[in-house]
């Protein structure tokens, strides 16, 4: 199998495998989705059967020309379903008899059967090689079928660059790179007609050879690939940078969730991966809303010590936001284990976490909020431990004395926010 081959297999069966998960989400009930499926997947199927040798084997099992025969009405077959697709139109078993493509395509089929019949069997495996167009049943069945190969992907060319004149710029470029392509499997399916049936094509000496228009049929095929491909490229981008970005909350709320766990074990919904043993998740933005809703869950536990904290700083007026609420939170953590206060949950948290990132009201704006919050309690940590370590990197003078900085009076300093409050470490979340 050559490399053109290859990569057409590849992306027909992988668009098969593209459009198969929504297809069987939606029961097989989509007529539009299940004919782009079957379409790939019996061209996908038609040309890897085509282009694996060991014919003879399945031949075996069946009757000699049984191959050739079945990986055509594959290829056939999936080029009227691909046509009934582009058309928007699905195949109905009441329309069956008066659609021209579909009764071509069976007319096409069964003068195949007919041929390949009346064709001794020792000429039913043939190719385009000299001997075997001597015989007229050979060259016939090669022309009825590449009469129905110009018809089909000359119709579906001409549909998609019809549908190529709108909609988005990714759909325009991708039915037009499909086209194009399309259109030249058609030319190169009409100069083998004329190659099949024309001794002066097939002279020695010729300016055109088959072998030219093989490798023009290679390069239309790979512009089809190129067409189908767009799409899956760029869902995959958009998937990857979807998930980067709830990948990014996740860990945004690493300090606000992890403070909390640690002082409300009970509050994780998610108890099957301890930390040490993270699993690996594609869909994070299920595990950034199982987060946001224990964050939020904590801090309606947090409320008798917000309320306790606030208490402490009167001099904060209306709702604090910003760097007030960073240390009004950190205070409250520390309270939790300072003092000993009634644990009964308020029917709201006490704090209002202001929108942020300029998002709309709702789950984005509080998730906003609660990162910028989980933000300022991992900045006021690092930032406490760096002043501790200047600290004791500064330590006594040598021979005993005490610096002059040191011994200046004054009042105590409080208590530095720590970020482990001494029960240990809590379940991870995800």
């Amino acid at each position: 199998m050559s490399g053109v081959n290859l990569v057409t297999v590849v992306t027909l069966l992988g668009g098969t495998a593209w459009t198969l998960p929504a297809l069987i989400r939606q029961r097989f009930r989509a007529p539009m989705r299940l004919h782009l499926c079957l379409s790939m997947s019996l061209l996908g199927m038609g040309n890897l059967l085509g282009q694996l040798p060991g014919h003879a084997l399945l031949d075996g099992f069946t009757f000699s020309g049984f191959t050739k025969l079945t990986y055509n009405a594959a290829i056939l077959t999936g080029l009227c379903l691909m046509i009934g697709f582009l058309r928007e139109h699905p195949l109905q078993r009441r329309s069956l008899g008066t659609r021209g493509e579909v009764v071509l395509c069976l007319s096409c089929l069964t003068a195949m059967a007919v041929l390949t019949v009346l064709l001794p069997p020792y000429l039913r495996n043939h190719s385009l090689a000299a001997p075997y167009l001597d015989d007229w049943r050979v060259r016939a069945f090669y022309d009825i079928g590449g009469v129905y190969l110009v018809f089909g992907y000359a119709t579906c060319a001409l549909i998609a660059a019809r549908h190529a004149r709108r909609g988005q710029l990714l759909r325009r470029v991708s039915l037009g790179t499909v086209s194009a392509g399309l259109l030249g499997l058609s030319l190169s399916c009409a100069f083998r007609i004329l190659w099949v049936n024309c001794r002066a094509f097939r002279g020695f000496g010729h300016h055109i050879t088959y072998a030219n228009a093989f490798v023009f049929g290679q390069a239309a095929a790979i512009a089809v690939c190129a067409g189908l491909s767009l799409p899956c490229l760029a869902s995959t981008v958009q998937f990857l940078r979807e998930r980067s970005c709830h990948r990014a909350r996740f860990r945004g709320l690493e300090e606000l969730w992890r403070r909390l766990a640690e002082l409300y074990p009970e509050l994780v919904l998610d108890r099957a991966a301890p930390r040490y043993r993270r699993r690996a998740t594609l869909d994070y933005s299920s595990v950034v809303y199982r987060r946001y809703v224990e964050c939020r869950d904590g801090l309606t536990r947090l409320s008798p010590y917000l309320r306790q904290a606030a208490q402490e700083t009167p001099s904060a007026a209306g709702t604090p936001a910003g760097p007030d609420l960073v240390r009004l939170v950190d205070r409250a953590l520390r309270l939790h284990g300072d003092t000993d206060l009634a644990d009964g949950a308020a029917s709201a948290p006490s704090i209002v976490v202001a929108p942020g990132g300029g998002h709309d009201a709702g789950y984005e704006s509080d998730l906003a909020g609660l990162i910028e919050l989980s933000h300022g309690l991992e900045e006021l940590r690092t930032g406490a431990s760096r002043s501790r370590s200047r600290i004791v990197a500064s330590g006594p003078h040598p021979g005993g004395t005490v610096s002059r900085s040191s011994a200046r009076p004054g009042p105590r300093p409080a208590p530095q926010p720590s970020a482990v409050s001494g029960r240990g470490d809590g379940p991870s979340g995800a």
